[in-house]
């Protein structure tokens, strides 16, 4: 018997560390092979733009598929009705992206829909950057099971988000070591963000409640005013990327829900 109880141990201490050390740099990775495939288009420089239009049509509403899923079944849930006061936060996160979009990030197609949408590569890079930070700090908050429906969505959208910024910085003529340093960063941002989400475990429930709730209004707010509106903006140019969308949205819910069934 004493011998099964450290076996047990062993192996949910083996399966912690596995979580601990190959999740983020499954983030890396996956981040760093979507930005590599991005960047391939523009090798073939007679029809790179229309490669790269063509290409963010489809793979953009893939993406705000999977974060409409993960804000349906995942976030919001754990935001705000398994949160104490968590309206205050919400709110607070919405208003903080708000003034971000506006005043920072106003000419970032990401943000917000209705901006005047000019070549200017780094902010696009900082928008990424915000919801690159929310990805990682959620991540090491929640800390799920290394094969849960979360941490594989969350994989997933690494590759599909970094491949678009690849697509847009090469479109707005970013090359050679200044794309891939910026290539480099975005693959980082999330793994160091997720160890930051682990030392934040320790922090009071009514402190961890609150970054939920910040994290969800922050994720809410970008989604709802700049990447649904954008998306079907594509969605309308290109027909078939219908398929993509609705093909990660119910990936999406069922990775969620995957989630929500181990959580409970």
């Amino acid at each position: 018997m004493l011998a099964r109880t450290r076996c047990a141990t062993y192996a949910s201490v083996s399966m912690s560390e596995m979580n601990f050390l190959w999740l983020p740099a499954g983030l890396a990775a996956s981040s760093w092979l979507g930005f590599v495939l991005g960047v391939l288009p523009f090798r073939n420089r007679v029809h790179s733009e229309d490669m790269g239009t063509s290409a963010l049509d489809h793979l953009y509403p893939i993406t705000v598929a999977f974060f409409l899923g993960y804000l349906g079944i995942t976030l919001l849930p754990h935001a705000l009705l398994e949160s104490k006061s968590p309206l205050i936060a919400f709110l607070a996160g919405a208003g903080f992206m708000a003034f971000m979009s506006r005043k920072v990030f106003h000419r970032d197609p990401c943000c917000e829909a209705g901006h005047k949408h000019d070549p200017l590569g780094w902010t696009f890079f900082l928008a990424l950057s915000v919801c690159s930070i929310n990805d990682g700090v959620l991540i090491g908050l929640i800390h799920p099971p290394l094969l849960s429906g979360l941490n594989l969505g969350m994989v997933f959208h690494k590759v599909t988000s970094s491949f678009a910024l690849a697509l847009a910085l090469g479109h707005w003529h970013y090359r050679g070591n200044r794309l891939t340093w910026m290539g480099m960063a975005n693959g980082l941002i999330s793994p160091v963000c997720f160890f930051i989400g682990l030392f934040l475990r320790s922090a009071p429930r009514s402190t961890l409640d609150a970054l939920l709730g910040f994290s969800a209004g922050i994720l809410t707010y970008t989604v709802l005013t700049g990447m649904l509106p954008h998306s079907g903006q594509m969605l309308r140019r290109k027909p078939t990327a219908w398929i993509g969308f609705i093909a990660a949205l119910v990936v999406s819910l069922y990775l969620g829900y995957l989630h929500r069934a181990w959580h409970h």
